[in-house]
């Protein structure tokens, strides 16, 4: 029999694209996998999306375990997905975190296969597409200035054969080894810091695993479509708080040779929201949040570092860059970021036509190695 797995379902005020969250949610019903539970938990919604969707999963009962959890306030992503991880059923070896605009793929949790049949892999994801049917992504690596990196969006995903070591695995669709997870968290049981509320979670889970000795894999699984961004919004000050905040702390809280330099990325960015959203909200609004950003994200570091928690980066599968790709990103960083993406790519071309079931030791950027 293969190991039990708990679906963690998140929902927040999801009437305005009410749908595609019953959609989502039909889809974890309708997997072929013979042991699992589904595990909902509702982030105190106030628009009655919560009473639509417990109404609508009463039909699906019958066929597996369903439990169904209300916060008492919105815990965001990262408290949420914690309530849901301590009310997993014992048994359960792995965990799968869902987001209410992903709609599986029923042969997605074939992940799970892959991961038994390797050692030590704590996190996975399968082949995430977009709306469109277009890959959205194949796992992320992220270079010493934590921008993330992967498979370019126009790689077909029928091309997509073999399993890859990547830095961390997105976060809309992600399996978890319980047994990992605890172990990162030193007994703990818990997936994320809850201030963390949202965005970068995954990447300092993922880090966490690394330090512990577990890997992050993505393996050639159609996981299923995601129609991003609808619990947050496609851009608001709230979101635009949440990234630049905990980027400039994982910059605080991990060892980059470049980490003087993160902030002034995170700044390069805020400037660029900015300018892109200026006619959509007063400029008040992103003002303060951007300034919020920079201040919560040091008085939070600062009582980070001063409990002990410090992630060696270089544990992980990282992209080394030069000074001159340090300083050509902050001017033109989608160039930049093109560039390693499609080294990326002849990396995985190499990868396939090998059949190789683990990535290449090293890729070489900019005069320097990928790890």
């Amino acid at each position: 029999m293969p190991p039990k797995v708990t679906l963690i379902w998140l929902n927040y005020n999801s009437h305005r694209f009410i749908n595609l969250a019953l959609k989502s949610l039909e889809s974890l019903f309708e997997l072929d996998y013979p042991s699992y539970e589904v595990v909902i938990v509702d982030n105190c919604s106030t628009d009655g999306s919560f009473e639509e969707i417990k109404k609508h999963v009463e039909r699906f009962t019958d066929k597996i375990t369903v439990k169904i959890i209300r916060t008492e306030k919105n815990l965001g992503f990262t408290g949420g997905n914690n309530v849901g991880f301590k009310a997993r059923d014992k048994d359960s070896k792995y965990v799968a975190l869902i987001n209410n605009d992903f709609v599986l793929d029923p042969e997605s949790l074939k992940v799970i296969e892959w991961m038994e049949s390797e050692k030590r892999v704590g996190a996975a994801q399968g082949i995430t597409l977009t709306p469109r049917g277009l890959l959205e992504s194949y796992g992320i690596i992220l270079d010493e200035m934590l921008a993330g990196h992967g498979l370019p969006p126009h790689t077909n995903p029928q091309t997509i054969k073999a399993p890859l070591t990547v830095t961390y695995v997105l976060g809309a669709c992600t399996i978890y080894n319980v047994r990992a997870v605890r172990e990162a968290w030193k007994g703990a049981d818990r997936l994320f810091f809850d201030w963390a509320f949202g965005y970068f979670d995954d990447v300092v889970l993922a880090l966490q695993l690394w330090n512990a000795g577990w890997k992050s894999r993505a393996y050639p699984v159609i996981a299923g479509k995601h129609f991003e961004s609808r619990s947050f919004g496609l851009v608001n000050p709230f979101k635009i708080y949440l990234n630049l905040r905990n980027l400039i702390i994982l910059g605080e809280i991990t060892n980059s040779r470049f980490k003087k330099f993160i902030p002034l990325l995170a700044i390069r960015d805020a400037v660029s929201i900015l300018k892109r959203n200026i006619t959509e909200y007063k400029n008040k609004q992103i003002t303060r949040a951007v300034y919020k950003a920079f201040s919560d994200a040091y008085k939070i570091s600062r009582k980070l570092i001063k409990k002990g928690y410090l992630l060696d980066l270089y544990c992980a599968p990282i992209i080394e860059l030069n000074i001159n790709d340090v300083l050509e990103m902050l001017i033109i960083r989608r160039k930049v970021v093109n560039e390693i993406n499609m080294k990326i790519a002849e990396m995985y071309v190499n990868i396939v036509s090998n059949h190789a079931r683990t990535s290449p030791a090293s890729l070489v950027f900019g005069g320097t190695t990928w790890i």
